[in-house]
C-alpha cells in the first residue's frame, strides 16, 4: 500500500514537471517566433535603407567626391607619410605594414 502511495506521488510530480517543461517550451517557441519576425523587419528596413537610388542621393548630398582621373593617381612614394608610417613602409622594417590586420 505504501509503495502505491509513493509511486502515485512520484507520478503526480513527474506529470506536473512535464507540464511545466511543456509550457516553458511553448513560451520559448513564442519568443523565437517573435524574434524571427523582428529579424524579418530589420532585414526589410536594411534593404529599404540600402536602395541604390537612396544611397546615391545621400552620397551626392554629403560626399564631395569627384571622378578619379589619371592626374590624381600617384605612386605611394610621393605621398607624404609621417615618420612612423614611412619607417613601416620600408622593406626591412621591424613591423612592416603587410602584417597590419584591418577590421572588416
Amino acid at each position: 500500500m505504501l509503495v502505491i502511495v509513493v509511486a502515485a506521488f512520484f507520478l503526480y510530480e513527474a506529470k506536473y514537471a512535464v507540464q511545466s517543461l511543456k509550457s516553458q517550451v511553448a513560451e520559448t517557441s513564442r519568443q523565437l517566433e517573435t524574434e524571427k519576425e523582428a529579424l524579418h523587419v530589420v532585414a526589410a528596413e536594411w534593404a529599404y535603407l540600402n536602395r541604390p537610388q537612396r544611397l546615391q542621393q545621400l552620397a551626392d548630398k554629403y560626399l564631395s567626391s569627384s571622378d578619379v582621373t589619371v592626374d590624381r593617381v600617384a605612386d605611394i612614394e610621393s605621398i607624404p607619410f609621417p615618420a612612423k608610417m614611412q619607417a613601416a613602409l620600408e622593406p626591412n622594417a621591424k613591423y612592416p605594414m603587410s602584417n597590419v590586420n584591418y577590421p572588416q
